[in-house]
């Protein structure tokens, strides 16, 4: 059962794990006692009482102030697609957190949530999210545990990436053509707003999860700072080199000791966890009180990673008039293409043809009208083939079955005309897509469209000649 609510509003009661149970941090996958193992140590939690916690609330102000302008100057609201899995403690808070933001901002919610026993209906509501036109991009809530990391970031499309979890987001983002993942923009938005110029500074990120320490290190080399990383157990890296900032990406709470803080530098805690229905830090209390400067949690990055989230959808949000196809969305049509029989194979080829001309339509949003509206006409011209053909089948199937030859021979030449002019709807249509120049966040759609428009062109003339061979 898929749980939904639209709108945004939080209300939904704290999940908290039983007594004893193993808690997820923010960076894996790993159980709490799991992850103290690997990294050695524990420590007390920090408190929040620190005279040196640093006050985010002025740059929290600001970010919101530029969320809410790009919200005003459009007609209608932003819509963010937010899937999440039941029973996920560990980015419940994150979750709640960024719906706290969006109502705030204006942006509506589309809130999914999803069994984690049930991998086929995650996919499914990941999908019905991806290609609804009217929902500008897609966070789905890590950790997801019926499915690898690897399977989501391949249903969706950079386009409705708001994450930059996509192999394609986390290129342009390293290329500076968008934003990075909300949390490594996070971290630097914090750093510009404490006073530190990244392309100075020694910068030691502790962990590196693909969700956590791995983008913020990709970001921050791109600001030309310089990056050291430690992934090992901490314990056993101290002494650690010299730094200005500590970034700590490990997600186990009272992780970080004391003896690896150096006197008068600045701690980002990033890395958070679960501990009696609380969110912690990975800063023990000892630790967080040696540094000069640390941020708090909760209170800290995470509300200002939650804004930053929101902007990545807002910059996402100008890019898409229309639907966007999903990866899966397009398999499954693609598999269309491979019938049992020749009766209806050119009608899917058609189908497909018209999605992709549909994507290629969404690909020319900065050209003339009159080049979009072609897209259009494509599109229609190749679902009324794919009518035709369907027609032409069943009528030759029916005069089939009376076994009159001369009526046979004469619906078998109706049913081979339409495969024959749908290869030549989609030949034009591949010519358009190859010479299309697009913005590089397209760009992928772009490519999508042409490896479909090339898989039904080929897969209508082979059932054609099949056809055709017959007796």
């Amino acid at each position: 059962m898929v749980t939904e609510r639209s709108g945004g509003a939080p209300g939904r009661d704290r999940a908290q794990a039983p007594s004893g149970a193993p808690l997820s941090g923010g960076s894996g996958h790993e159980s709490l006692g799991g992850r103290l193992g690997r990294f050695g140590g524990g420590g007390v939690l920090m408190e929040s009482s620190s005279e040196n916690l640093v006050d985010l609330t002025p740059l929290l102000d600001q970010l919101r102030a530029r969320l809410a302008d790009r919200g005003g100057a459009r007609s209608r609201p932003y819509r963010l697609g937010l899937v999440v899995e039941e029973g996920n403690v560990a980015g419940g808070s994150f979750a709640r957190s960024l719906e706290r933001e969006a109502v705030a901002g204006g942006v509506e919610v589309v809130h999914r949530t999803v069994p984690r026993d049930n991998p086929e209906m995650t996919l499914t509501v990941l999908d019905a999210l991806v290609v609804d036109p009217t929902v500008n991009g897609v966070v789905v809530v890590q950790p997801v545990r019926s499915l690898p990391a690897g399977v989501v970031a391949a249903h969706l499309p950079a386009s409705k990436d708001v994450e930059a979890v996509t192999p394609a987001a986390l290129a342009a983002a390293a290329e500076g053509r968008r934003r990075g993942t909300p949390v490594a923009e996070a971290c630097l938005a914090t750093l510009e707003h404490l006073g530190v110029d990244c392309a100075r500074a020694r910068i030691l990120v502790v962990g590196h999860g693909a969700t956590g320490g791995r983008p913020i290190v990709q970001r921050l080399l791109a600001t030309g700072a310089q990056v050291s990383v430690i992934q090992s157990e901490i314990a056993k890296a101290i002494p650690l080199p010299s730094y200005d900032v500590l970034i700590s990406a490990i997600g186990v709470a009272g992780i970080m000791p004391r003896a690896a803080i150096l006197p008068g530098t600045i701690v980002l805690d990033v890395g958070t966890s679960m501990v009696d229905g609380q969110l912690r830090g990975d800063l023990s209390r000892e630790a967080g009180a040696a540094a000069a400067q640390v941020t708090p949690v909760p209170g800290g990055i995470g509300r200002i990673t939650a804004v930053c989230a929101l902007l990545s959808l807002t910059e996402l949000g100008g890019l898409q008039p229309g639907p966007v196809a999903s990866w899966s969305l397009l398999e499954t049509v693609a598999r269309m293409l491979s019938p049992r029989d020749a009766a209806g194979g050119a009608a899917a080829a058609a189908i497909t043809g018209a999605l992709a001309a549909a994507l290629d339509g969404l690909c020319r949003l900065h050209a003339p009208a009159p080049e979009i509206s072609e897209s259009g006409r494509a599109a229609v011209r190749l679902l009324l083939a794919a009518d035709r053909d369907r027609l032409a089948f069943g009528e030759y199937q029916s005069v089939q079955r009376r076994g009159d030859p001369t009526a046979v021979a004469a619906a078998r030449l109706r049913a081979l005309a339409t495969p024959g002019e749908i290869a030549e709807q989609l030949q034009v249509l591949e010519v358009r897509l190859r010479a299309l120049e697009t913005t590089p966040s397209l760009d992928l759609d772009r490519r999508l469209a042409l490896e479909l428009t090339e898989a039904a062109r080929k897969a209508v003339i082979r059932l054609q000649s099949e056809f055709s061979a017959q007796p």
